[in-house]
């Protein structure tokens, strides 16, 4: 019989929190579910245990071993092997929030949702913060609100009806619900040219065929913050991989036919990535006159400059707005002096 929610889990040496992310699934109040959890080649030994040992206790999940190929291959595996009326992905060091898939489910039916929206909590070592990614429950039905959500996921201050914590998880598909149709019908599958924003794309394109869109306000989801996980690592990530990004993003403009609007709040998120960057780089260990050094020559660098030449048009928020001022004012050294205090 086919179930009515399928959970996809890629797994890459995720032994540490695995049983608990499965756990909080197989746990649920709403049982009609299947859990397709994708081995990405693990070589802890400890992952594939845990997944074949979850597989012939419980009849719902399924279980995927393949070569290692990255977390957006993974879960297209898992995509092409579903069969739920949904899907939901969920990331093997995460957790359920109690009720959660209740909660998407009885709200898509209401709403007659191609996607549905809830909010997260973060689990840090000092305890769960809860996010928000709007001020208010909504079901959006109109395409120029679509458009919005669309841009809010590229940036935050594009949001139609902002909240000081979405942050720039939006684009993370892990509380978001899809009608399994929908992507399939349309080939929507995540990129496996990128390793960051791999899901911001899917999330882009999945936005571009839904017809009704809904907004719980309530929070689905545990995001763990782990400093190893790619968005969250010091390591610096080099130029390339953001020119790849904008490539991902230059061929859904135009495989859509997207207009300024799109393009306004894309170029808005890549001054976030010079801020990242930034702070990738105060957070290496060479000297301050360095760190310096590396931050003017990546803030004039020419991928940087278009999107930098206009920040003064952007509606940044938070910390990018002292970013943003600092940058088109060129007062690289202050921002340095600034970004070494903050980093302690």
């Amino acid at each position: 019989m086919t179930p009515k929610i399928s959970v996809i889990i890629p797994a890459y040496n995720s032994a540490k929190y695995l049983q608990e992310c499965l756990n909080s699934i197989l746990n649920q109040s709403f049982t009609d579910i299947e859990i397709i959890a994708v081995d990405d080649g693990s070589t802890d030994g400890e992952t594939p245990r845990i997944l074949d040992n979850a597989e012939k206790n419980d009849a719902r999940v399924r279980v995927i071993h393949k070569d290692n190929a990255g977390v957006s291959a993974a879960r297209n595996d898992g995509l092409l092997t579903a069969l739920g009326e949904y899907v939901l992905f969920a990331d093997s060091d995460d957790y359920l929030s109690m009720n959660a898939l209740q909660t998407f489910y009885e709200n898509a039916k209401q709403t007659a949702a191609d996607i549905v929206i809830g909010d997260y909590f973060a689990v840090t070592t000092k305890g769960l913060k809860r996010h928000e990614f709007f001020s208010k429950p909504f079901v959006a039905r109109d395409r120029s609100l679509i458009e919005q959500l669309q841009q809010t996921m590229l940036y935050c201050g594009y949001s139609p009806y902002y909240s000081k914590s979405c942050g720039y998880l939006f684009g993370a598909q892990w509380t978001k619900l899809f009608r399994r149709e929908m992507l399939v019908k349309n080939n929507i599958l995540f990129p496996t040219a990128i390793s960051l924003f791999e899901d911001g794309i899917f999330g882009l394109t999945a936005f571009e065929f839904a017809k009704t869109i809904s907004y719980l306000q309530k929070p689905v989801y545990h995001y763990r913050i782990l400093q190893s996980s790619l968005c969250h690592s010091f390591e610096y990530n080099h130029l390339d991989l953001y020119k790849r990004i904008f490539e991902e993003i230059n061929s859904f403009m135009e495989r859509y036919g997207k207009g300024q609007n799109i393009y306004d709040a894309y170029e808005a998120r890549f001054v976030y990535y010079a801020k990242k960057q930034v702070g990738q780089i105060f957070a290496s260990n060479v000297g301050f006159w360095e760190k310096y050094r590396q931050s003017k020559r990546l803030l004039t660098d020419a991928f940087y400059v278009p999107f930098l030449k206009k920040i003064n048009k952007k509606p940044l928020v938070q910390n990018e707005k002292l970013f943003g001022l600092l940058v088109r004012c060129k007062l690289y050294l202050l921002l340095s002096v600034l970004m070494q205090i903050r980093r302690g």
